[in-house]
């Protein structure tokens, strides 16, 4: 009776061990099967992005605008209802029109030649984060091939995206070659860096 008792024991210890084996087998299977399916899901989104040539928006990159007191660089000097930079340059309003509270100032240098500034109007520090897209002195930019082109720099208030348009042998307002690469700023607003390629077209807008 003993070794019987022992006996039922054991086969009753075997069965739970399986079922438990069994059941964590399950959860693991079904754990698997949502990590397949999430990943499955994903590349199906990327691939249809690809398809369809979606780009990167500015409202996928979103943050709150600043609407306190603005602290302007000395740099900018208004006249009458002007205002200039520091070479005496027509430039525009010093107001945030980037990544919530940063203001992208663009100032001429020459033909051909225009160099960018980057404002954190809510401290008045300057940021060397758009030197890339600027012209090294008053030469004008060059390709690789010796094209002469042009940096165009699109921005909202609140993202912290940023579209870079280059024109090659060209001005903005005529027609020509234009590409396109977008990037975002850093968290620390200290450096853009790319999320896309570069492309050979360029979107329009307003």
């Amino acid at each position: 009776m003993y070794w019987l008792l022992i006996d039922r024991n054991t086969e009753l210890s075997a069965s739970l061990r399986v079922d438990r084996i069994g059941a964590e087998t399950e959860i693991a299977m079904k754990i698997m099967y949502s990590i397949l399916t999430f990943f499955f899901v994903c590349a199906c989104v990327v691939v249809r992005a690809a398809d369809n040539g979606l780009s990167p928006e500015f409202s996928d990159y979103r943050v709150n605008v600043y609407r306190g007191r603005l602290k302007v660089p000395v740099y900018y000097v208004k006249i009458g209802n002007k205002w200039r930079d520091d070479m005496g340059k027509m430039v525009s309003p010093p107001v945030i029109n980037f990544s919530g509270k940063y203001h992208i100032g663009i100032h001429s240098c020459g033909a051909d030649c225009r160099y960018y500034t980057l404002s954190n109007l809510m401290s008045g520090a300057d940021s060397g984060a758009l030197d890339p897209f600027s012209n090294a002195g008053e030469q004008p930019n060059k390709t690789s091939d010796g094209r002469i082109y042009i940096t165009n720099l699109i921005s909202r208030p609140d993202s912290k995206m940023l579209i870079a348009q280059y024109y090659i042998d060209r001005d903005v307002d005529s027609e020509g070659k234009c590409r396109e690469q977008i990037f975002t700023l850093n968290d620390d607003g200290k450096r853009v860096m790319p999320i896309t390629k570069t492309i050979d077209s360029c979107r329009q807008f307003p």
